[in-house]
């Protein structure tokens, strides 16, 4: 194995001080000062030389342009600037006091600390560029190592280091400018002769770079970079999909840029990748010639992170709002893409790339923590969902442009577990429900449910059945239940009776919203009467701009089951309904016609196919009521 030792260390002693003089605690604070001193000295000595054994082993075609030697508080360094402008400081130590790691290259060519593997290859060959060099720091006592821009670790064997007196190295035995090349020699003998080409320079100007060491280009925008070129044969190479040429200046600048380095980035994204380009997926590489050598550097580029795109903003950690619930990674997981036709095998987040995409659930009575189905941009305006199995819901479940399918004989959704339940459905399409069943119930596993959040918004309901009762939310109480912009419709001539938004007799509804909705040919009564929202209690409601229009209702239609006296707090107004039998729509139960809720016989011209039609959902009321009921 060939030895680089070096040195690393701790600090930050705890004194304990009993019967001292304060010129005693003076002393000890001092002594720790230099103590700390010497540690940022001695870690900076270890880093800058490391740089430097980094470059020897992988210089990756950048040459020496000049060496100078300065001498700073009695050490002498040397400062190395390579043709990339970057400058590499070089400490001839003597041996010193402070207590190091042991860093070492093994015979795979790969970083050892301490005798540990770090599976990081230090020896670029074949054409392909070693993967850096460690970077050390001391945190809370102990050294850590990291490479290049990855996360900090301890490093084994590394707590509680004690520091020492002095200075030292043990990587470099000597250096020296001889003539045209700087020469190295290391401790374990090995000498490095390295080319000093004084025409030879390539170097970017990176001013404009982001936090993150990217020059950030609009699509099909070109921006111009300033370079210093010395040599022959400059040539450029960029990303697939972006273009970029170079051309020299009649003056250099003041800073001593003698060309311009135009960058154009593509007008749409680069999806596909050729074999020859995989690598080269974000690096604008200059490189020059002068004789034998070449100089190279490069800029790395991409366009702006694309946040109309929700899944880039959720992998970034921004907030995904569906609903008005928001979705955000740090609280849901890790996502998955869909690009096509495929089973769900376990909650999760997934987001769906691909317009028209059939997702099937049939997962067992395990369950799921939680399920969110988002498209991925506004082009996916479909995705398929075909529940053949219920889905037994622990958490929070979201839909957003899903048809949701395949639900015959059961509540495809059900609840198993109490507390923090959220469920929301957004622009969707929901089908397949049966009469004497609905859309979510409480799940027997548990005898008590609530639900904090339970939101349908712009969404078709078709209700293609026959028969008597049928519940959007049963036997579970609700902190916040909105509908907001809905078609709910019975598609057959018929119509669905006692229909229920909520059904619960003895359960409570905390804030409840009933918002331009469209209602056709679903009533809330059946063999007794009832109204929409069943319940003991509400203690705010806004119920308003809805239209309820009945076919030939058997019984009168109402908003809410029982007296006034169930809703605390109620801001109604401009609902419109209208019953071909004649029966009254209410806002209660067991109160006078509502002067809120307005009887309208030609709210809809249902002999007009193209204005009202339960075959294809269209529901367009007459002029005067068009800003009312679900707009579409």
């Amino acid at each position: 194995m060939k030895y680089i030792k070096s040195y690393i260390l701790f600090v930050l002693m705890v004194f304990t001080v009993t019967g001292c003089t304060l010129d005693d605690l003076k002393d000890d604070v001092n002594n720790l000062k230099d103590r700390v001193t010497l540690i940022e000295e001695q870690v900076k000595l270890l880093n800058d030389n490391l740089a430097v054994i980094g470059y020897i082993l992988d210089p990756q075609n950048k040459t020496v342009s000049k060496v100078e030697t300065v001498t700073e508080g009695g050490v002498e360094k040397y400062i190395i600037t390579l043709s990339d402008g970057r400058q590499l400081s070089l400490v001839i130590g003597k041996e010193g006091t402070v207590n190091e790691p042991e860093i070492t290259i093994g015979e795979d060519g790969k970083w050892y600390i301490n005798g540990n593997p770090t599976g990081i290859v230090a020896v670029g060959e074949d054409g392909k560029n070693g993967e850096g060099y460690p970077e050390f720091r001391v945190e809370n006592g102990n050294w850590q190592v990291r490479f290049g821009d990855g996360a900090w670790a301890n490093v084994p064997g590394g707590e509680g280091i004690a520091g020492g007196s002095s200075l030292g190295d043990q990587i470099f035995e000597s250096a020296k400018v001889d003539g045209n090349n700087f020469v190295v020699t290391l401790k374990d003998g090995s000498i490095h002769t390295l080319p000093i080409v004084a025409t030879l320079v390539c170097v970017i100007d990176k001013s404009a770079l982001d936090d993150e060491g990217f020059l950030v280009i609009n699509k099909g925008e070109r921006v111009i970079v300033p370079v210093k070129i010395e040599g022959e044969n400059s040539q450029v190479t960029c990303p697939q999909g972006w273009r970029a040429t170079l051309n020299k200046l009649d003056v250099a600048d003041e800073q001593g840029n003698n060309y311009q380095l135009s960058i154009f980035a593509p007008t749409a994204d680069v999806k596909a990748l050729t074999r020859a380009m995989a690598d080269n997926t974000t690096d604008v590489t200059v490189q020059v010639q002068k004789g034998a050598f070449w100089a190279v550097d490069k800029i790395k580029v991409k366009n702006p992170k694309d946040y109309s795109n929700n899944l880039n903003k959720y992998e970034d950690g921004l907030v995904v709002t569906v609903g008005g619930l928001e979705i955000k990674k740090d609280v849901y997981g890790a996502a998955t893409e869909i690009t096509s036709d495929q089973a769900i095998s376990e909650g999760g987040v997934y987001f769906v790339s691909t317009n028209n995409v059939t997702l099937t659930y049939a997962l067992g009575n395990t369950g799921v923590e939680d399920l969110i189905i988002i498209p991925t941009t506004v082009d996916v305006t479909t995705i398929n969902l075909a529940v053949s199995k219920q889905i037994f819901l622990k958490g929070t479940f979201v839909c957003q442009n899903v048809t949701l399918s395949n639900t015959t004989n059961h509540y495809p959704l059900r609840v198993v577990k109490e507390g923090n339940i959220n469920i929301v459905f957004d622009q969707c399409k929901i089908n397949d429900l049966v009469a004497t069943k609905g859309l979510v119930m409480r799940g027997s596993e548990i005898t008590v449910a609530s639900i904090d959040n339970f939101v349908i918004s712009n969404s078709d309901i078709n209700l293609a059945t026959s028969g008597l009762g049928l519940y959007l939310l049963t036997q579970m109480t609700c902190k916040n239940l909105s509908l907001d912009n809905n078609l709910i419709y019975s598609s057959l001539s018929g119509g669905l009776t006692e229909f229920k938004v909520f059904n619960g007799n003895n359960l409570t509804v905390e804030n409840l919203n009933l918002t331009a909705n469209t209602l056709i040919d679903i009533e809330s009564s059946g063999n007794s009467v009832y109204g929409l929202v069943r319940a003991s209690s509400v203690e705010q409601a806004t119920v308003k701009d809805n239209l309820y229009w009945l076919s030939d209702a058997a019984k009168a239609a109402y908003f809410f089951t029982g007296a006034s006296a169930i809703v605390k707090n109620l801001n109604s107004g401009a609902n419109f309904g209208y019953s071909k039998a004649g029966k009254p729509l209410r806002m209660f139960q067991n109160t006078a016609i509502d002067p809120d809720v307005e009887l309208v016989e030609g709210l809809f011209d249902t002999d007009n196919s193209a204005t009202f039609n339960k075959a294809t959902g269209i529901f367009i009321p007459k002029d005067g009521y068009t800003q009312y009921g679900a707009q579409r």
